[in-house]
């Protein structure tokens, strides 16, 4: 999302400059302008998802001496942080949304309810008594809504509005506004998008205005008309000849002789485009990948159990993602580890020591001239056992559930604990005769004396009496306990039990 967001920043600060530069052409100029960037901000984030990216490396010195410090066992949860992100986003583009739905919701039922004017003008011409100013409504079929008292204007009036009100229908403006409309909603917190739509509103009155002048029009009595007429409703989706934006503005540009009021012709509609394109090609395909300047940096940690006693002697594998360089510490009787003076970049963390499981340690930056904290939790798996009851018969055919069980962790120096007493479960009798086997996925408890406890069947596609028999037989086991740090401690075993027949 944040290269789209540069790049949509680039986009419309480029068209913020380029109608800078074009201040003394016409506006309709400046109008196509603001329409190809809104568009090209539209377009650019679903190209950038689909188009094949190149990165190009950029070298940036950084000199920082911070300190981090990263816990294992805690990973960060990048998906949480993207779904609030995606909530607080479309909560925004609800609320922007739905005033501009509600008058556009409005404007149609005045537009059915609007009468039509019988005319020879090219356009659809209504009144209505809901208006008190002249307006354009719709973008695929438009039409111009009068208030019922345009029949009591002047034939001057009459003349100035309607050619304002058809240059908008023959530019095509209300689709640009949707346009524009579009945009805001998409990306409503960026300021800039609301400001090229405002620009693009105001160019686009502008350009009706120089429109309606070329006709023959004069400017005095066209700024009274205007005048005259802005204090007209307005409605936000629809097109209206006097609103209150940009006024003085508007009244000053009609009345200046020397502003350019040429009509934007195919030819720089097809600049705009092609020069957009120019400026969103590399920020659509092209992704710039900063390295830090050549600098080396430390990582330095503990690695500990649950209970905070360090474990020595446990192997740290650190990999640079960005110099593909690989480091190797051991931990000391402390259970303190360090990595000096070695290449600044982007690393991963492995940790690790017999009767452990791994840790995992990503995304740690190391900056030249850092030193990075990363203290490391491990944890140690859990026991599991397998026994298989053979009884004569022959299996008929059947589908097999299973299921996977889950570790505790314990840490710590750990001698694991070992089955010491084991009582085979009993084939039932009455499933031996039908020629049904089946597979039971136990969990249980060893406590602190051994015993088993808590043991629950993981899966439940399995006979019951399967499940029964495998309980019973367990419930009689005996084990040797975990011991961490020289002291017995709870730990989760998994239990297999296969039934089988052997013919």
């Amino acid at each position: 999302m944040a290269p789209v967001l540069v790049g949509i920043t680039v986009l419309l600060t480029a068209a913020w400059g380029a109608t800078a530069i074009f201040r003394n052409q016409s506006a309709a100029l400046r109008h196509a302008v603001w329409a190809c960037a809104l568009a090209a901000a539209l377009l650019l984030g679903p190209l950038r998802w689909s188009a094949p990216q190149h990165v190009v490396a950029q070298a940036l010195l950084v000199v920082l001496t911070p300190t981090v410090t990263v816990a294992a066992g805690r990973p960060e949860s990048p998906l949480n942080l993207l779904r609030i992100a995606f909530a607080v986003w479309a909560f925004g583009a609800v609320l922007v949304a739905f005033p501009l739905l509600n008058s556009w919701i409005e404007l149609r039922r005045i537009v059915r309810g609007a009468r039509e004017v019988r005319s020879n003008w090219p356009v659809p011409v209504l009144t209505s008594s809901r208006v008190s100013g002249p307006l354009v409504s719709g973008f695929l079929r438009s039409v111009i809504v009068l208030p019922d008292d345009a029949s009591s204007w002047t034939a001057s009036r009459r003349r100035a509005v309607l050619a304002h009100e058809i240059a908008h229908v023959r530019r095509r403006d209300p689709l640009t506004l949707a346009l524009a409309h579009l945009a805001t909603i998409v990306y409503w917190f960026h300021p800039l998008c609301w400001l090229a739509a405002s620009r693009l509103r105001a160019e686009s009155e502008r350009a009706c205005d120089d429109a309606a002048l070329r006709i023959g029009l004069l400017p005095s009595d066209y700024a009274g008309h205007l005048l005259d007429l802005a204090r007209a409703f307005n409605p936000q989706p629809a097109i209206a000849m006097a609103s209150t934006s940009h006024l003085g503005s508007r009244v000053k540009s009609i009345l200046d002789p020397f502003v350019k009021r040429s009509s934007a012709a195919r030819r720089n509609w097809l600049a705009a485009a092609f020069v957009t394109a120019a400026v969103m090609a590399p920020l659509t395909v092209l992704s710039l990948h900063a390295q830090q300047a050549v600098g080396s940096g430390s990582i330095v940690g503990t690695v500990s159990d649950p209970n905070g006693a360090v474990v020595p002697r446990a192997q740290v594998t650190a990999t640079n993602q960005d110099a593909h360089n690989t480091e190797v510490a051991t931990s000391g009787l402390d259970g303190t580890f360090a990595f000096r003076n070695i290449p600044a970049g982007h690393y991963s963390l492995e940790v690790r020591v017999g009767g452990f499981a791994a840790a995992h340690m990503n995304n740690l930056d190391l900056v030249s001239g850092g030193t990075l904290q990363a203290d490391t939790r491990l944890a140690v798996g859990g026991l599991s056992e397998k026994i298989t009851v053979v009884a004569p018969g022959s299996p008929v055919p059947q589908v097999r559930a299973t299921s996977t069980g889950g570790p505790i962790r314990v840490g710590g120096n750990v001698q694991a604990a070992k089955l010491i007493q084991q009582i085979k479960p009993n084939y039932p009798a009455d499933l031996q005769a039908q020629g049904i086997e089946g597979t039971v996925l136990l969990s249980a408890l060893i406590s602190k004396d051994g015993t088993p406890s808590s043991i629950t069947p993981q899966n439940t596609s399995v006979n019951p009496e399967f499940v029964a028999a495998a309980q019973d037989a367990v419930k009689q086991w005996r084990y040797q306990p975990t011991l961490l740090n020289g002291e017995p401690i709870d730990v989760l075993t998994t239990i297999t039990v296969d039934f089988k027949l052997q013919p």
